[in-house]
């Protein structure tokens, strides 16, 4: 790596400030996050914006979803607020910046998901993508057959196994294993969640690992990591993913990630 002065690094971060905030004037913005933060606010520019951001593997529109649904699941909501403005000026869409509180409900649960979704959309009716009539669409009224058939193939995809002949079989060993939660994970995250069309199952595999990244659900990563390849994410996308997570929900979080990931490779080599 070739050296770097602390100027050229600060005019990353500078850029990056003007990416996420649409200013016109970033180093006033700077000025001011350093003035209230001290040094605290100097790192956050130079690292988080100025190393993080501008890392190449993975684009900003993918960075933006990743750090969204970190500080969603956190509940740092005045983060939050910051990264939906800053989403949407990375190419999310204002419906995929709600499907991302929609998904954090079965991650983080409903009252996170929820703080979150009202954060979402103060900011996006200022940037003028308040819902028509003020109302958002509800979810598909699905009967248990329906939601069922649904669940089986995502259900599949990121566990890795074969399509199950017969679901019910597959309901049984759920519940021997894990009980009542057992078919509700069956039910509701894969037959109400994982299924829905607003986002893609690549960028619901993002958002995922982004949520048991943050909150440090080292088993969980153990099932979603792997399912994250089998849904079209590379290996530096996921990498990249943890880079994030470092800033954002700390550095023993995407070391456990880190660890993770490097699990999985090793298996899959041997």
């Amino acid at each position: 790596m070739s050296d770097m002065t602390h100027a050229e690094r600060r005019a990353r971060g500078l850029e990056v400030i003007s990416s996420l905030t649409g200013s016109k004037d970033p180093e006033k913005v700077a000025q001011d996050i350093e003035d209230q933060n001290g040094a605290l606010g100097s790192l956050a520019i130079d690292f988080a914006l100025g190393d993080v951001w501008t890392r190449p593997g993975i684009s900003r529109r993918d960075r933006s979803l990743i750090v969204i649904a970190i500080v969603g699941a956190l509940n740092q909501l005045e983060h939050l607020k910051v990264h939906v403005r800053g989403a949407i000026n990375h190419g999310v869409t204002p419906e995929e910046v709600r499907e991302v509180m929609t998904h954090m409900c079965g991650y983080a649960g409903f009252p996170r998901a929820l703080d979150a979704m009202k954060a979402a959309n103060e900011v996006l009716a200022e940037l003028g993508h308040a819902p028509k009539d003020g109302k958002l669409p509800p979810a598909e009224r699905l009967s248990l057959s329906d939601r069922r058939k649904r669940a089986a193939p995502g259900l599949a995809k990121v566990s890795g196994g074969k399509l199950f002949d017969n679901f019910d079989i597959t309901l049984n060993g759920l519940e021997k294993q894990m009980g009542p939660i057992g078919i509700f994970a069956a039910d509701f995250i894969f037959g109400d969640i994982w299924e829905r069309s607003q986002l893609s199952k690549r960028d619901r595999s993002l958002i995922v690992n982004s949520f048991l990244g943050a909150l440090g659900r080292q088993d969980e990563l153990k099932i979603h990591i792997p399912g994250a390849f089998r849904h079209g994410l590379s290996k530096e996308e996921i990498q990249e993913l943890i880079v994030t997570l470092a800033a954002y929900a700390g550095f023993p979080f995407a070391v456990e990630a880190t660890h993770v990931l490097h699990e999985h490779l090793k298996k899959e080599a041997s």
